[in-house]
C-alpha cells in the first residue's frame, strides 16, 4: 500500500481549524471520488521525545494520505497536476496555507 507522508508548518496567519477544515476537505474528495483510501488525522510533530531523532526537518504538523495501489498514487497525482476541479482548488487551499511542506512517498515491500 502506497502512502505519502505530508510535513508542514502553518503560516503565521493560519489558524489550526481553518487549515483542519481546508484539509478535511480535501482528504475527503481524495477519498469519496476513489483517488485515495484514507486519510489520517492531522498529528503534531513531539520533537522533544527521544523517539524523534530527525534533526534534519522541523516541521510541526504532519499527516499521511494512503492509496490502494500505484495506480491509484497516479491517478491522484494526475489529478491534482492536472488541476481537475474541485480538486485543484481543494488542493491549491490546503497548499495557500502552510510554509516548508515535505513529501515522502513509500510503498510496502
Amino acid at each position: 500500500m502506497p502512502r505519502l507522508l505530508n510535513q508542514f508548518d502553518l503560516k503565521p496567519t493560519v489558524e489550526l481549524d481553518a487549515f483542519e477544515q481546508a484539509w478535511n476537505a480535501f482528504v475527503e474528495h481524495l477519498v469519496t471520488t476513489g483517488l485515495a483510501t484514507n486519510g489520517t488525522p492531522l498529528c503534531k510533530r513531539n520533537p522533544a521525545s527521544g523517539y524523534d531523532t530527525d534533526e534534519q526537518r522541523d516541521q510541526s504538523l504532519m499527516a499521511v494520505i494512503e492509496f490502494r495501489d500505484q495506480l491509484q498514487a497516479d491517478a491522484a497525482w494526475v489529478a491534482i497536476e492536472d488541476r481537475i476541479e474541485p480538486l485543484g482548488a481543494l488542493h491549491r487551499r490546503v497548499i495557500s496555507m502552510v510554509n516548508d511542506p515535505l513529501f515522502t512517498f513509500w510503498s510496502e515491500l
